[in-house]
């Protein structure tokens, strides 16, 4: 009788071509705001250039001088490209001076091979300096997706990270857009020493040590008009459709609204790989690590079109507002650049952001802006396939609280990483667990040796098909969570906006705001402290949230059209029910993207299917000195 693994893998049988390509991963001199994009002038307004266009580390100003981590010389590294069902054969060379690294496959499931997940301390052990590593997973699932480094969450920061494009055999988009043609847009904060600003958090535990974010850049380059840094440029051709791969690969930056002047946009697919029904989008919200797939026909007067990406929540705190204790100052909060008629009578970018010829009158945009930050827009659109869920209850429901564990940072003599940590736990679980990195892989070892303390390693009973997880933010901060291996259907999404909408601004502020007006809309019954050593009075009215209530909340559920996603912004305070079907093997991450969350404990694991997982290759990169419980050569030819 056939397990239910082996069902699963089923299609993955019939293997197309092996794709091969080769990541080489080498420190750079470079300007941080554009690593290897150098001044488009009158000669070129490609929005590239080859990387030996760069400036000299000498003619770098020292305030934007840095080092970069580049892939195969890019900054994104090369966009790697397969069709469905494919096998990647990527070989990772890592030329770093002193750093070991680690690659993950964002949004692409290897649970045919789940020790290629390329997640430090869970499936594989780092690669060190002058060492190479060839991962091998099949090109699944069709989409949008893209790689970064998931050693420490700083290498990614610094440049680690490209795109990955894997093609449908079968795409629905064709029947509706026969000829169109694809352009991965990259969206990113850009930090000139992530290091400083990113591994630790600010005054109080949430806030950043140095601004929420400084500038955010189109595939690789930040344009402001100036002569030194012009718009970046996305070039399109009169009559042509696009489909255009958003990808907010940031670091910090929770999220980016995207508006295009004069272009009517319709959205595709989620997460890259999780087609909805069209719908007419007028602006869309990307969250960390999100990818939105969104068809544009370039059908308006040939010209420059500005491109808006607009960090919402930076926007209070920029110059002219009052910025509250613990926060800094944030220079800007919009960003620019040009969607570029390659007909445009134009030799140079626009140095304004009025557009050029017909840019410079667009038309009126049709849609709604879409949002998946506020509660009832998560019913806009549908899976473009229905998957109804087949059960009323799932097999097995868990309830994990995310929140502050005391005591917190605060001094120049506490050692850092250690206090302030985030958790992201079981609710029954006293005290909750902040992640550790384990000393050798957890798919290794199987959790039996290494560990250096107890951490957060979900066990899924093996006779439970469907697992749901209700998700409790009991935190000022919302959260992007993704998880590894699989994706999951969002069943239920909170009504927070009683409680702490975007306009109630004493549901972010610190204690001494006294925010008991958003305190005293959550029932008294449902208030849950975030930090377990914080539990009465006014210590209460920061660290909290708005508990799911199973007797009310559950009637909101949508288990006939819920949305398929791998990535999840959880709202300040509130929850978020979801559902995953627990049938492939394998340990599979759950974690916060934001960078400084993820140094600082906010990570949980899986453990699916453990009879199942399949042996480690004996290549795969291992650490510490616990042997693997079990491991087997592979030859791969």
């Amino acid at each position: 009788m056939m397990t239910r693994a082996l069902l699963l893998l089923l299609p993955l049988l019939v293997h197309g071509k092996v794709v091969k390509e080769t990541l080489v991963l080498e420190e750079w001199v470079v300007d941080y705001l554009r690593p290897t994009v150098d001044r488009q002038d009158s000669a070129s307004i490609l929005p590239f250039q080859h990387p030996a266009a760069r400036k000299s580390p000498f003619d770098i100003p020292d305030a934007q001088r840095s080092v970069k981590y580049l892939v195969n010389g890019s900054y994104p590294g090369p966009t790697l490209r397969a069709m469905e069902n494919d096998t990647f054969e990527i070989t990772v060379v890592n030329n770093l001076f002193s750093e070991a690294t680690t690659i993950h496959w964002h949004g692409i499931h290897p649970f045919a091979t789940p020790y290629m997940d390329g997640a430090r301390g869970v499936t594989q052990g780092p690669i060190g300096p002058g060492e190479n590593f060839t991962y091998r997973f099949a090109a699944w699932p069709p989409g949008t997706h893209f790689y970064h480094s998931h050693m420490d969450a700083v290498q990614a920061s610094r440049g680690i990270r490209g795109g990955i494009i894997v093609d449908r055999a079968d795409d629905p988009v064709r029947a509706r857009w026969p000829d169109y043609e694809d352009q991965l847009v990259w969206l990113a904060d850009e930090w000139r020493d992530p290091s400083a600003c990113l591994k630790l958090e600010g005054a109080v535990p949430g806030n950043d040590v140095c601004a929420d974010m400084r500038h955010a850049s189109f595939n690789g380059a930040y344009g402001n008009g100036s002569d030194a840094y012009p718009y970046p440029l996305l070039p399109v051709k009169k009559g042509t459709c696009y489909r255009m791969r958003f990808v907010l690969a940031g670091s910090n930056t929770e999220n980016l609204i995207v508006a295009i002047a004069g272009h009517n946009m319709t959205l595709v697919s989620l997460d890259g790989a999780y087609d909805v029904e069209p719908l007419a989008v007028s602006s869309f919200n990307v969250h960390l690590t999100e990818r939105y797939d969104v068809m544009l026909c370039a059908d308006q007067a040939p010209g420059n079109y500005v491109v808006n990406a607009t960090y919402d929540y930076a926007c209070a705190l920029t110059a002219g507002h009052f910025i509250p204790p613990g926060f800094a100052t944030v220079p800007e909060c919009v960003f620019h650049a040009f969607l570029h008629y390659d007909e445009a009578g134009v030799s140079s970018t626009p140095k304004d952001l009025g557009g050029t010829e017909g840019g410079a009158r667009p038309a009126k945009v049709a849609g709604v802006p879409f949002d998946l930050t506020q509660p009832s827009h998560w019913n806009l659109t549908r899976p473009l396939v229905a998957s109804p869920e087949e059960k009323d209850e799932a097999d097995v429901q868990i309830t994990l609280n995310l929140g502050i564990q005391a005591p917190t940072y605060g001094g120049p003599t506490d050692r850092p990483l250690t206090k302030g940590r985030w958790y992201f736990d079981l609710k029954e679980q006293d005290p909750p667990r902040p992640w550790v990195v384990p000393r050798t892989p957890l798919y290794m070892t199987k959790g039996t040796c290494g560990l250096p303390a107890d951490i957060p390693v979900i066990d899924i009973p093996e006779n439970a098909t469907t697992v749901e997880v209700v998700i409790q933010n009991l935190s000022p901060n919302a959260h992007v969570l993704h998880l590894h291996g699989m994706p999951f259907k969002v069943v239920n999404v909170a009504d927070f906006t009683s409680w702490c909408g975007l306009e109630q601004t004493s549901c972010f502020t610190l204690p001494w705001w006294s925010p008991f007006d958003v305190l005293n809309k959550c029932p008294t019954e449902l208030r849950t402290p975030g930090d377990p050593d914080k539990k009465t009075g006014d210590e209460l009215s920061f660290y909290w949230g708005c508990a799911y209530d199973p007797e009310t909340d559950a009637k909101t559920r949508n288990l006939e059209t819920p949305l398929l996603k791998d990535v999840l912004q959880v709202w300040q305070r509130s929850w978020t029910v979801i559902r995953f079907e627990a049938t492939r093997p394998g340990y599979w991450y759950f974690h916060c993207h934001e960078t400084q969350h993820l140094m600082l404990g906010l990570q949980v694991v899986f453990n699916v299917l453990p009879s199942q997982q399949p042996p480690v290759p004996d290549d795969v990169p291992s650490s510490g000195s616990c042997p693997a419980v079990h491991g087997v050569h592979v030859d791969y030819e």
